[in-house]
């Protein structure tokens, strides 16, 4: 059980190095002996040919700067996505009709009178309850 504990912390320990491999080449930051250092336990014979083959790709990756015209039609295709995206209560309500909005006003306001009266219904029990029990901790 331990060797599967330590083999998982190894290779969440390659991870890590290799993202930061990784994060260097894209910033274009690469210090692989900086990098060794920080991840010291790390064997180079481990990892060689994967920089290397990220190094590799790295070089021969150009970045791409997307056209005026694609961005624009992306931005036009986010803009009807949203729109397809039901609005909040709150601009729902808005667009019903004057007489709608007044029905859903009172009958909210009813509902919360309605609590409000039940709350204030159950007080003398709870406060009947809460009496009998301070009565008996103050007895015994």
């Amino acid at each position: 059980m331990t060797n599967s504990l330590f083999k998982n912390r190894t290779q969440s320990h390659l991870q890590d190095f290799l993202i930061a491999h990784a994060d260097a080449l894209a910033t274009d930051t690469l210090n692989l002996d900086y990098l060794l250092e920080q991840y010291g336990d790390i064997a180079l014979s481990q990892v060689e040919d994967l920089l290397a083959l990220a190094e590799r790709i790295s070089k021969t990756l150009l970045p791409v700067v997307p056209s005026h015209e694609f961005v624009e039609e992306l931005r036009r295709q986010l803009d009807n996505q949203t729109s397809l995206i039901s609005p909040p209560w709150w601009e729902r309500i808005r667009q019903l009709s004057p007489r709608v909005q007044l029905a859903a006003v009172g009958i909210g306001g009813a509902t919360l009178t309605a609590a409000g009266v039940v709350i204030i219904a159950r007080r003398p029990v709870i406060d009947a309850l809460t009496g009998k029990r301070t009565r008996r901790t103050s007895v015994a």
